[in-house]
Order: C-alpha cells, then sequence, then structure tokens
C-alpha cells in the first residue's frame, strides 16, 4: 500500500487541531451508546505522559545501553539529545482529554533514593499519583466521558512497587473503575449506568489476579510497526488489519515511527517532532481513511503529538460513517 506525503513538505503543512472534543463519546449516535467499547474508534497518545519528562533526572531504566553509555561520556549535552528523541508529546493530561484523546500508553519506574513511582521514557518524568488525580478531577467534571489507561511497561518494580501503584489507582479513581467484565457489554449506556469512567490495563499478571479491578494486558494487543519509513508503517498496519483482529479484546494500532541509533545521528541537531511526528499523522489519516468500526474495524488508534494534522478528528470521524 503506498504512503502519504513525504519528508520533504513536513514543516509547511503543519496545522494544529485545536477542536474541543472533550464531550464526544456522549454525543455519539445512539446506536453507538450500545456498541462495546471496542468496536469503537478510540483515539490515543503513544508515550503519553511525556510532556513531563525531565532534563534534570536520570537516564530511565527504558533506555538501552548505547545511551547510558553516551550520558556517561558525555553528560548534559547527550542527555539533551535523548530528551528529543523521548518526548512524543506537548500536551498535559488534561488538554489531551480536552482534545478527545481517551487511551493513554503509560510506562512506570521506580526512582533510586525515591519512594514515589514516575513515568518513564528514556528519562524521568512526572509522579504517577500527582498525575491521576489530575485525570480524576476531570473525569469529575465530564461524568459520560470514560478513558483507558494502559500501563504496559512496568521496570525495575518488586511485589511492594506493584502494589503500592494498584493502591494509589484504587484510592484514586475508587468506583469510577470498571471491573474486569465481558468486552461484549462493555459498552457506554453499562458504564454510564454503574458510573465507571476508567479500565485500567496492567501488564503484570501476579498483580492482576489479585484485583478484580485490573484488566490483563492480554485484553490490549497493540501492533508497534517499528519502522523509521512511512511506507513500511502504512504497510505493516494494513497487513495486521487484513489479516484480522483477536476476538474479545480491544486493538490498538500505533500510527508512529520509532527512530534507532542511526536515526538520531543522522538527525542529531533535530527531534522526534520535527522529523517523524506530522509524517506518521499524515500516513496514519491515509491508512484509517477506507476503513470503518465495529468488530472487524479499527478500535484504538494512537499517535506521537496528537494535536497535529487532523489525526484526533479523523479518528473520531469513523464512528460517523455511514
Amino acid at each position: 500500500m503506498a504512503a502519504a506525503g513525504d519528508s520533504t513538505n513536513v514543516e509547511n503543512s503543519k496545522i494544529e487541531n485545536e477542536e474541543d472534543y472533550s464531550d464526544w463519546m456522549s454525543k455519539l449516535p445512539e446506536k453507538l451508546l450500545c456498541e462495546p467499547l471496542k468496536n469503537i474508534a478510540i483515539p490515543g497518545s503513544h508515550d503519553s505522559f511525556s510532556y513531563t519528562l525531565d532534563l534534570n533526572t536520570p537516564v530511565s531504566p527504558s533506555s538501552p545501553d548505547t545511551v547510558r553509555n553516551l550520558v556517561s561520556a558525555f553528560g548534559d549535552m547527550a542527555k539533551k539529545i535523548v530528551y528529543k528523541w523521548s518526548v512524543t508529546q506537548s500536551l498535559t493530561f488534561i488538554q489531551q482529554l480536552d482534545r478527545g484523546i481517551r487511551y493513554f500508553d503509560l510506562r512506570v519506574s521506580t526512582l533510586k533514593g525515591k519512594a514515589e513511582l514516575y513515568f518513564v521514557h528514556g528519562l524521568y518524568g512526572a509522579e504517577v499519583g500527582t498525575c491521576m488525580c489530575e485525570i480524576k478531577s476531570w473525569l469529575d467534571k465530564h461524568p459520560k466521558e470514560v478513558i483507558l489507561l494502559d500501563f504496559n511497561h512496568l521496570y525495575e518494580m518488586d511485589s511492594t512497587d506493584h502494589e503500592q501503584l494498584v493502591a494509589t489507582l484504587l484510592s484514586v479513581f475508587d468506583s469510577k473503575l470498571c471491573p474486569v467484565i465481558d468486552t461484549e457489554t462493555a459498552a457506554l449506556n453499562v458504564l454510564w449506568e454503574k458510573g465507571w469512567q476508567v479500565l485500567v490495563f496492567y501488564h503484570h499478571p501476579v498483580t492482576v489476579g489479585d484485583h478484580p479491578e485490573l484488566w490483563s494486558g492480554s485484553y490490549m494487543p497493540s501492533v508497534w510497526p517499528n519502522v523509521t519509513e512511512a511506507p513500511k508503517m502504512v504497510n505493516l498496519l494494513e497487513a495486521h488489519f487484513t489479516r484480522g483482529r483477536p476476538q474479545g479484546k480491544f486493538y490498538v494500532s500505533q500510527g508512529v515511527l520509532t527512530p534507532t541509533g542511526t536515526t538520531v545521528l543522522q538527525y542529531i541537531s533535530r527531534s522526534l517532532q520535527d522529523v517523524f511526528a506530522l509524517i506518521a499523522i499524515k500516513n496514519v489519516q491515509y491508512f484509517m481513511k477506507d476503513k470503518g468500526i465495529g468488530p472487524r474495524g479499527l478500535n484504538i488508534v494512537i499517535a506521537d503529538f496528537v494535536e497535529l494534522g487532523d489525526f484526533i478528528p479523523s479518528v473520531l470521524a469513523l464512528n460517523h460513517k455511514a
């Protein structure tokens, strides 16, 4: 499948989506209110927390040894490069929610010498509990909006750390948490009746087994292209889509391009946003244009710098196709 656009016109094509989609779920066509969430189109963000990354923190456990060695050798100069290629979002959680994002890709780690848990991607970001409280406050003001929190990378955490994170989630979201139910019944009308606004997907089987409020990560398969070229990304997403979705599960399509060490060296003075973000969004929009929703359709689509282009409205428009 051909890809759309090329990197030469990225700067000239930059358009920001500033529309307010803070209550889009409550405005869906009535027939979709009883449709399982896995069968509707939901925009999401990749490394959703990365706007909080801090240059003054150590390199995180998610970083390869090559990155650690570079920072050890070249210090702050190398860390600035890590930062530019690790930040994938510029909008805060609240801004993402206001723009319509309902799926959040979350990666968490301990930090030596600290009791709290932190978001990580290359470097360390904000403390998890504080961010969860911000999201909860937003949900209080938007009682018909439902979010999916996908804790899919959990670094250097022992059983005590996992229990600490779970205790935080239970305390913050409390009755808003949707327990594991049949995915065919996890529809907006059911969730609204119960007051459930948060589905937590937790990729740690031992912990999940002890808490009915946590959905196993197996409910959230995710297609990661892991390529640097937009045509390859489109082709891989298309191949997985044609192959068909796993039944009874949610489904994430990652519209992202992933830099390699060679990429960073080639564009060392630039950033992931400059080089990859908009061209990836243009191409995932191209991938979506002939797609629909339903058991065999698209479900969750994620991107970097979600405010660029028409990413969010393009995902939401799938819910209004005839």
